[in-house]
C-alpha cells in the first residue's frame, strides 16, 4: 500500500473531465445550471424515493460489438441566447433512423431544434466523436402522448439528414410476439434475493460509479441485467407504476443482489437488448431491441431501472418512418455480446450508499460535472 499525495486524485478527475469535453470537439464554455435545471419546470419531477435517468458494473465494449449504439448531443438555446448541451444515448434501427428518449429532446418547455442535434454512430471511443463526423438530424418526432411528469411514452424518433457510417449497424426491434417471449423469460428467470438469469444487455457512455456522477467513461461500456416481471416491478415502485403501465414500461435489475449493475447518468435513450432463443443461429444472434433507458432510483439503487418498452410503439414508429424499418434484411453482427465474461462486473460497486436522487451530469465551470436533475441524461451547460 502507498499513500496518494493530497490533491492527486482530484487532479486526475479534473484531467479526465477536460479530456471528455474536448473529445467531442464542441466549442462551448460550461457554466453551472443546477438552479435553472431543477426549477425550470422541465419535467425533472421527482417521483417517490427520487428518480434519475442512468452503466454501472460494466465492462468496456470492443470494436464493432455494440454497432447499434448511437451517441447524441442536443444543444438548447433559451430566449436570452444561453445554451445548454445534453448528452444521451440512442439506438440505430435503420441507416438513417435513430430512437432515443423523448426527455432528451426537451428542457422544460423548450424543445431542441433539429439543427442543434448531433448524432454519432459506429464508434466506441468518444475521442472518435468530433465535429467532422457527426450526422445531422433533418426532423424528429416526440411521441404525442409523452408525459414528462409520469415518465410515460418516453420515446422519440430522429430522422437523419444522411445515412450513418457503415460501422453503425441497425438492430431489429422486438415486436409484440417477441416481447411476450421475453416477458415469459423474465418471469421464469427472476428470483427474489438470489441469482437471476442474465437475459438483458444495456450499454452506454454514462456514469460508472453510482456515488460519483462525474465518473463517465470515454469508452462505450456494457453489462448484463435481469428482466424484472411487471408485477414485481409494480410492487416495488408502488404508485409510480400501475398495471395500465405494463405495456409501456420494462424493468430490469442486477443479476444478483450483491452486484451493482445498472444504467446510469448519461445513458438515457440508449438500448436495452434481449436475445431471442428462437433466433440465436441468425446472423444477428437473435438480438432484439426491447427497451430504451428512461429512469430509475439513483444508479444501482434499491429499485429496478425502468425502460421504455419498444414493442408497444412499433406501429407508431412504422407510421412515422415507413413499415420497411421492420422488414429490413437481418443484420450481420461480428460478436455476440452476451457471451462476454461479466463475472466480475459490479463486484467493486459500493451498494451501501446508492439509491439517492440525481440524473444529469452538469457543468460547473469547464471541468465541473454534477448531478442536477432526475432523468438519466448528462448535461454540459454552455453560455
Amino acid at each position: 500500500m502507498y499513500n496518494i499525495p493530497y490533491g492527486y486524485d482530484l487532479m486526475c478527475k479534473l484531467l479526465f473531465r477536460l479530456l471528455l469535453l474536448l473529445s467531442i470537439w464542441l466549442p462551448y464554455q460550461a457554466v453551472a445550471q443546477a438552479d435553472v435545471e431543477e426549477g425550470s419546470g422541465s419535467g425533472l419531477v421527482s417521483v417517490q424515493n427520487g428518480v434519475t435517468a442512468k452503466i454501472v458494473g460494466g465492462i468496456e465494449s470492443s470494436a464493432s460489438e455494440i454497432p447499434w449504439q448511437a451517441y447524441l448531443n442536443m444543444t438548447f438555446i433559451d430566449g436570452n441566447g444561453n445554451r445548454s448541451t445534453f448528452v444521451c444515448g440512442g439506438v440505430v434501427i435503420s441507416p438513417d433512423v435513430v430512437l432515443t428518449a423523448a426527455h432528451c429532446l426537451r428542457k422544460g418547455s423548450n424543445t431542441v431544434a433539429a439543427q442543434n442535434i448531433k448524432v454519432w454512430g459506429g464508434i466506441v471511443s468518444l475521442f472518435n466523436a468530433n465535429s467532422f463526423n457527426d450526422v445531422a438530424v433533418s426532423e424528429f418526432v416526440i411521441h404525442p402522448s409523452y408525459n414528462s411528469s409520469r415518465f410515460s411514452n418516453d420515446i422519440a424518433i430522429l430522422k437523419l439528414a444522411t445515412s450513418l457510417p457503415s460501422a453503425a449497424i441497425p438492430i431489429k426491434m422486438a415486436d409484440s410476439v417477441t416481447q411476450d417471449r421475453a416477458n415469459n423469460a423474465f418471469a421464469n428467470g427472476w428470483v427474489a434475493n438470489s441469482e437471476r438469469d442474465p437475459n438483458l444487455l444495456v450499454s452506454g457512455w454514462g456514469a460508472t460509479d453510482p456515488n460519483d456522477s462525474s465518473s463517465g467513461s470515454t469508452t462505450l461500456r456494457q453489462t448484463v441485467l435481469s428482466g424484472v416481471p411487471d408485477t414485481i416491478c409494480d410492487a416495488q415502485w408502488g404508485s409510480n407504476i400501475s398495471p395500465s403501465d405494463y405495456p409501456i414500461f420494462l424493468c430490469a435489475g442486477s443479476v444478483s443482489p450483491s452486484l451493482g449493475r445498472d444504467s446510469c447518468f448519461g445513458d438515457s435513450g440508449g438500448p436495452l437488448v434481449w436475445q431471442d432463443p428462437l433466433n440465436v443461429s441468425d446472423s444477428d444472434f437473435g438480438l432484439r431491441l426491447v427497451g430504451l433507458v428512461s429512469f430509475g432510483q439513483g444508479c444501482a439503487g434499491g429499485l429496478p431501472g425502468v425502460y421504455t418498452e419498444v414493442a408497444s410503439y412499433q406501429a407508431w414508429i412504422e407510421q412515422e418512418v415507413g413499415s420497411a424499418v421492420s422488414t429490413q434484411p437481418t443484420s450481420v453482427f461480428a460478436t455476440n455480446p452476451f457471451i462476454r465474461d461479466y463475472s466480475n462486473a459490479g463486484i467493486a460497486v459500493d451498494l451501501s450508499s446508492t439509491g439517492g436522487g440525481g440524473g444529469y451530469i452538469g457543468g460547473g465551470g469547464m471541468l465541473g460535472l454534477l448531478v442536477v436533475g432526475y432523468w438519466r441524461r448528462r448535461i454540459i451547460s454552455v453560455a
